[in-house]
């Protein structure tokens, strides 16, 4: 009996070494399970197999999955995507993301600090919290509530754990790159016809969104490391993102993406002789594209709006309602969830398409001052970041902060603070990023040799 009681406690202690072998035991398990329960044919036991095999690549690299989860709302629409699980997608992936960090945690992989700011966030979660006490419907702003701690807040939590190292974060923004990609191209497919084009979901607006990250990625990360021919190529690539966002006629994500783009000159100037070849180019052939006439019109409200109602159109009615209620209930807001409930017309009047504005309106001025006080904080970092352009890193730097800038923008335009997932995840992937350019510290002789020529 003592043997075998010394034998349960070497096998609890053992090196986290011996875990890779635990989880290659358990997978081939998994594998075994499927084999037998999948095995009515060789398609199903293949589309099994494949599945087994996709989950150990998410289980081991979970920043893949949060890259799938960033866009995942915009894929699951599509009933042929929807059905491949007996499960909501959003849902799997978040049970993924959460094993994949318990995984890291056993592996003992780095993991990024949060910055003090990110306190505010458990304040404001209190007051969401408080404000069900007199939000009108309980229920909604449970759900809502429910919805911003998990489904929301893993996006703001798990780039702290999944992406401590350099490695982690360069796999995660090509794992998003792909899949935005494909996203973009699969749009395409409905270039000549009269709607706007579109993500799998029927999202315009989030294909505004995606195209514009995609495009903010292969500028910023891609084109300068590579001389002219090559960016040739990259150009190519890239004008299947730039037709999917103009496709869409998302006029926040197309004014996000231009004021990223021109603020680039501060790092890279001669892109910006590029950047004339490429619209000149893009102006001739665009007429032979066969952009939707509706998403070109839709854009084109942006020069030819004859004031500011006419350009907000529909918006205009949804910040007057929100700014509305904000003056009747400015200190605690009208409860979480209240904007949509408070209205005569819940079905029309959800959200006000300004996440700062529904956070004013909702919980009230103090609350409104904490998410400022958080996207505040890493606009601050971006600047400190971006002014040591002789660090380390500093191309994760811009690529961060071009990210956020245009989260920012989108979030003042669409989306309410559970949809727009993306905006709350460049926030912070900003700190994140922080920790790979910290000084790092000089070694003993390095120290001796600086003292020593300080001395001859």
């Amino acid at each position: 009996m003592s043997a075998q009681n010394n034998t349960f406690a070497e096998t609890a202690t053992a090196s986290p070494r011996s875990l890779p072998v635990v989880v290659t035991l358990g997978f081939s398990l998994a594998l075994g399970v499927a084999i037998v329960c999948l095995g009515d044919g060789p398609a199903t036991l293949a589309v099994g197999m494949a599945g087994v095999a996709i989950l150990g690549v998410l289980l081991f690299y979970p920043e893949l999955a949060l890259a799938l989860y960033v866009v995942i709302g915009d894929v699951k629409g599509d009933d042929r995507v929807a059905t491949l699980l007996p499960v909501d997608l959003t849902l799997a992936l978040f049970g993924i993301l959460m094993a994949g960090i318990v995984l890291n945690l056993l592996r003992r992989k780095p993991v990024a600090s949060m910055p003090r700011v990110y306190v505010l966030f458990v304040a404001l979660v209190a007051l969401m919290t408080a404000s069900l006490a007199y939000t009108p419907v309980f229920s909604a702003g449970v759900e809502k509530l429910g919805r911003f701690l998990s489904v929301t807040g893993i996006v703001i939590v798990a780039p702290f754990f999944v992406l401590g190292r350099p490695q982690a974060m360069k796999r995660f923004l090509a794992g998003f790159g792909v899949v935005a990609f494909a996203i973009c191209a699969w749009s395409l497919l409905g270039l000549g016809g009269a709607a706007r084009l579109a993500t799998p979901s029927d999202n315009t607006i989030g294909l505004g969104h995606i195209a514009c990250a995609l495009i903010l990625l292969g500028w910023f990360a891609v084109i300068p490391r590579w001389r002219f021919p090559q960016r040739i190529f990259a150009y190519l690539l890239l004008a299947v993102p730039a037709v999917a966002l103009i496709g869409s006629g998302s006029r926040g994500p197309v004014i996000a993406c231009a004021a990223v783009i021109l603020a680039s000159r501060l790092f890279h100037r001669p892109l910006l002789r590029d950047l004339a070849c490429i619209a000149g180019l893009g102006l001739a052939v665009l007429p032979f594209v066969s952009v939707p006439a509706s998403a070109v019109d839709y854009l084109g409200t942006l020069v030819r709006g004859e004031s500011t109602t006419a350009l907000l159109d529909f918006r205009s009615d949804l910040l007057g309602y929100g700014w509305n209620l904000l003056q009747q209930h400015p200190l605690i807001g009208t409860g979480i969830q209240g904007f949509r409930y408070y209205s005569p017309n819940p079905e029309l009047y959800k959200w006000p398409h300004n996440i700062f504005l529904e956070i004013a309106c909702e919980l009230g001025i103090p609350a409104v001052l904490l998410a400022l006080g958080i996207f505040g904080g890493a606009i601050l970092e971006a600047f400190r970041q971006l002014r040591d352009r002789t660090g380390t890193f500093f191309v994760l730097s811009q690529v961060a902060a071009a990210l956020l800038i245009a989260g920012i923008i989108n979030g003042t335009n669409t989306g309410d603070i559970n949809s727009d997932r993306a905006t709350w995840l460049f926030v912070s992937l900003m700190f994140v990023v922080r920790t790979f350019r910290k000084p790092q510290p000089r070694s003993s002789s390095a120290t001796l040799a600086t003292a020593q020529r300080a001395a001859a």
